[in-house]
């Protein structure tokens, strides 16, 4: 290649804060003229939103592109003179930013999408997604980008470099870094949610337990309800509000008779008979208005992380999910981020179905937020399935993963 970018130590990801330092080189064997050479550092996020329809009907595409930042310098400017063969070489500095420094009023402020000025950095990212309403595709992308510019012959002579080369750079902001050892124990980040189930049931009596109710029985509890055996008790689901990179899901279901409120003398023996948990990973895109308007869309994943049915397994206290069922793994996936465009977020979906004296109950937790962090220790080793996107890529294969499209779509 006539033109070279050569990055000084180039780190496998950066965070942020840091000083890049390299050179360009020019080499021609020929006399070139040569208008300037110019090299430039930026950010980047494109994101292109699709209307789905019929197959026979065409299709519209509304596209954004948010300049993150940008910062060029000229390396030399012989202004259109013609320079003799050789090999020409200049040195180059740039600080890698934490922070956007570019913002627009034209970005409504609208979640999961930041439109707050200099906020952090999105890392980088590229995705292609669909369902039965939209088609997405993002990238977020950092570059180091030389030029060779000949002179412009007349009003509509040639713009576009007569040389081009760029070298991208993989980034994860320090704020998507997840540091346990300095911020605490992964308790500090639990969440719950919880229900409390009321049964009433002839079963619950000690005679009773273990046979199933005659249909004279049967009828009796319907008209005499209030009169029936009582046992109360409360199902809890501990969750992680972060979550690191590839790491197991710290999942906890804890069971709790309330025996002062309850009628029976012992607890009742509760049976888990089924439970799944899954993960929902949300791409988020916007297109900011223009003459065909504005266009937002989601999309979400469904990661199944863990599905079982006719357990019936006696349950009692403290049950830690990972213990009972092996480590809650899911497939390496992205940080969670918003930017002007672009947003990455993700919600755990859980449930649970308990027996207990001939009832049953279900404990039904669709949507809990939580964030997934990068490992703050080892950045060079942070998992990831970013590859830029070209305009003819296909959509990267998501194994053990089953799709679920709800989202929404809108348009003003």
């Amino acid at each position: 290649m006539p033109l070279t970018v050569c990055i000084i130590d180039q780190q496998p990801c950066y965070s942020g804060s840091e000083t890049i330092r390299g050179r360009i080189t020019f080499q021609t064997p020929k006399p070139v003229d040569i208008q300037d050479i110019r090299v430039t550092f930026s950010g980047c996020a494109k994101a292109k939103v699709q209307k789905v329809k019929g197959s026979a009907a065409p299709t519209t595409s509304y596209r954004s592109k948010c300049m993150l930042f940008e910062k060029g310098k000229i390396l030399w400017h012989p202004s259109g003179d013609t320079i003799a063969p050789g090999t020409y070489e200049w040195p180059f500095e740039f600080a890698f930013p934490s922070q956007v420094l570019s913002a627009s009023s034209r970005w409504p402020e609208a979640l999961p999408f930041r439109s707050d000025a200099n906020h952090p950095l999105p890392p980088t990212f590229a995705v292609k997604t669909a369902d039965a309403l939209r088609k997405i595709k993002c990238t977020i992308d950092y570059q180091i980008q030389a030029q060779v510019f000949s002179p412009q012959r007349g009003f509509l002579g040639r713009k576009s470099p007569l040389f081009s080369e760029v070298v991208r750079l993989r980034f994860i902001p320090g704020s998507a870094r997840l540091d346990v050892k300095r911020e605490g124990s992964s308790a500090a980040y639990q969440q719950q949610k919880e229900q409390v189930f009321n049964l009433r049931s002839m079963l619950l009596l000690p005679e009773n337990r273990g046979r199933s109710l005659k249909l004279q029985e049967r009828i009796q509890s319907w008209f005499s309800s209030s009169q029936l055996p009582r046992f109360i008790f409360k199902a809890t689901f501990i969750y992680p509000s972060r979550v690191i990179q590839s790491t197991p899901l710290p999942c906890i279901l804890e069971i709790t008779p309330f025996m002062e409120d309850s009628s029976v003398t012992s607890p009742p023996e509760i049976l888990l008979q089924s439970l799944s948990v899954a993960v929902l990973s949300q791409t988020g895109a916007r297109a900011a208005p223009s003459l065909m308007g504005a266009l937002s869309g989601q999309v979400d994943e469904r990661i199944e992380i863990l599905s079982k049915s006719s357990l019936g397994m006696p349950v009692s206290g403290t049950v830690d999910l990972a213990q009972a069922f092996g480590p809650l793994v899911f497939r390496h996936t992205d940080v969670s981020f918003g930017t002007f465009n672009i947003s990455r977020t993700y919600r755990l979906s859980a449930s649970f179905v308990f027996e207990c004296a001939g009832s049953t109950r279900s404990l039904d937790l669709p949507g809990l937020p939580f964030d997934i962090f990068a490992d703050f220790e080892a950045p060079s080793n942070i998992p990831s399935s970013v590859e830029h996107l070209s305009e003819d890529d296909s959509p990267p294969s998501y194994t053990s993963a089953s799709m679920l499209s709800t989202g929404t779509l809108d348009k003003s």
